[in-house]
């Protein structure tokens, strides 16, 4: 009986280091592999907040991920949106995802609609004209807020 329990110890342990060592190299396998896009269209302090939450993760956890935000998004990528929306910690949310390594592209048509242009967008930020939105759509994983 105790040689049972001990080989079913050792098969536990194996298992479990198994799956640590390779879980892991999948992790980093895949972050380079396949680009994340988190699509962000609304300025909702919740959803925006959850949004940023997630794709910040997923790049410290050494994944490819841009915002792409679009609609009432972009009023989160830009230097002064509207006073009275409140988004100043979000606006600073986005601007740490950039300097942790994070890419932002702002809908150009979204800004212009909500009245900016590309002299009002974040520093790092990018407009997506459309040439780039279909580069960086043509290959990712894309996950909508």
């Amino acid at each position: 009986m105790r040689y049972d329990s001990v080989i079913g110890l050792i098969v536990v342990s194996v298992t479990i280091v198994y799956s640590a060592f390779f879980s892991s190299y999948y992790v980093t396998a895949n972050a380079a592999a396949n680009p994340i896009v988190y699509h962000l269209s609304s300025d909702e302090p919740w959803r925006a907040t959850v949004a940023i939450s997630d794709a910040t993760t997923l790049l410290k956890l050494g994944h490819n991920v841009t915002l792409l935000l679009s609609v009432e998004g972009v009023q989160l990528g830009v230097t002064n949106p509207h006073h009275y929306l409140g988004l100043d910690t979000l606006t600073g949310n986005v601007t740490n995802f950039i300097a942790d390594g994070g890419k932002v592209i702002i809908c150009e048509v979204c800004l212009r609609i909500a009245g900016y242009n590309n002299t009002d967008i974040i520093d790092g930020a990018i407009v997506g004209q459309p040439e780039i939105i279909s580069n960086l759509l043509s290959n990712a994983t894309v996950i909508d807020y």
